[in-house]
């Protein structure tokens, strides 16, 4: 990788939240690595492709990845870690010169009772990952029989212990945020994060507050489905829809009304010599927010990748906005 080339990707970092960690516009999720029944790992795609996706992203300036210990029932932390200490060269010959950053996740079961299932979650994630540290943990839900509260404690602990250097948090309410902000400060901990929901056909994180709040409290939105499980790359239509577990998820409801949104982000995509995804990718960054669209091959993730060389104009900006209203 050129010298001029990392200036390139240095200039387009951005904090996360109020730590001291820097990451890409844009990062690279991991759900679908290792995710056998959901995503048809194995089946579409392979660990080669994987390989693949990983180079490619830090080939195009992507430095970090997002993945948790239950995607694929801790195959994608398997993967990821392999690849992050195995893989030191990419495609064109020239060395990583040092490893990307990794986000991974808690899950609080039902049956974790105790802080002591944090640890221990935690201590397989990084066998798991092969590291020493975790850059950025997070409870992924906030579901009970423990309050959400009694984990962010044992989160603080866990940052405090020195084998996390930043923490966050998934799909916390308004609320949630802002107590999580307030707990961990008072543990001199900062919150780094709150990954939700968000795209172009999911913006209700602009209507219940969660957005805004973030804002303020100077906490990183990280959107995760930004390309809406594929229904916004333009791939899939009515003659031609997701495969049936994502199409019972949610896309039915959304095919019939695809074809104008599409249509608009192609014509978008033309004037930038873009791609559909790319313009999903950068109307996320626009709204301030860090997306993490998956990514199962090398094309895909360089296409990702893409979207941080060039900006939508304002107008785009609000057609966009105006087109997919009804979503907020």
């Amino acid at each position: 990788m050129s010298e001029n080339h990392l200036k390139q990707n240095a200039r387009s970092r951005v904090k996360l939240g109020q730590t001291n960690l820097e990451v890409s516009p844009v990062g690279t999720g991991t759900w679908q690595w290792g995710g056998a029944f959901y995503w048809g790992y194995g089946r579409g795609y392979t660990d080669e492709d994987l390989a693949g996706a990983y180079a490619a992203s830090i080939e195009h300036g992507i430095n970090w990845f997002d993945t948790a210990e239950i995607y694929g029932r801790g195959r994608s932390e398997t993967i990821l870690g392999r690849l992050t200490n195995s893989q030191k060269t990419l495609s064109n010959g020239s060395k990583i010169i040092s490893a990307p950053l990794v986000a991974t996740k808690f899950f609080p079961y039902p049956w974790r009772l105790h802080r002591s299932s944090l640890r221990r979650a935690q201590n397989a994630s990084l066998r798991r990952l092969e590291t020493k540290s975790i850059d950025l943990y997070q409870i992924h839900f906030p579901i009970r029989p423990r309050g959400y509260e009694y984990w962010l404690d044992a989160l603080a602990y866990a940052a405090q212990g020195g084998l996390v250097k930043a923490v966050g948090v998934s799909n916390y309410s308004t609320e949630q945020t802002k107590r999580a902000h307030d707990l961990l400060a008072q543990r001199g901990v900062v919150l780094a994060s709150n990954q939700v929901g968000y795209s172009l056909l999911n913006r209700v994180v602009e209507s219940n507050g969660v957005l805004d709040t973030c804002r303020d409290l100077g906490v990183s939105v990280i959107s995760y489905g930004p390309l809406s499980e594929g229904l916004l790359t333009g791939k899939y239509r009515t003659d031609n829809p997701p495969p049936l577990l994502r199409r019972l998820r949610w896309a039915r409801k959304r095919l019939k009304m695809l074809p104008p949104l599409i249509a608009l982000m192609n014509d978008i995509a033309s004037v930038h010599n873009a791609s559909a995804s790319q313009v999903a990718l950068n109307w996320l960054i626009e709204k301030g927010t860090l997306p993490i669209p998956g990514a199962k091959s090398a094309a895909q993730a360089a296409d990702n990748a893409s979207a941080m060389t060039w900006q939508l104009a304002s107008d785009e900006f609000e057609a966009l906005d105006e087109a997919t209203n009804r979503y907020v």
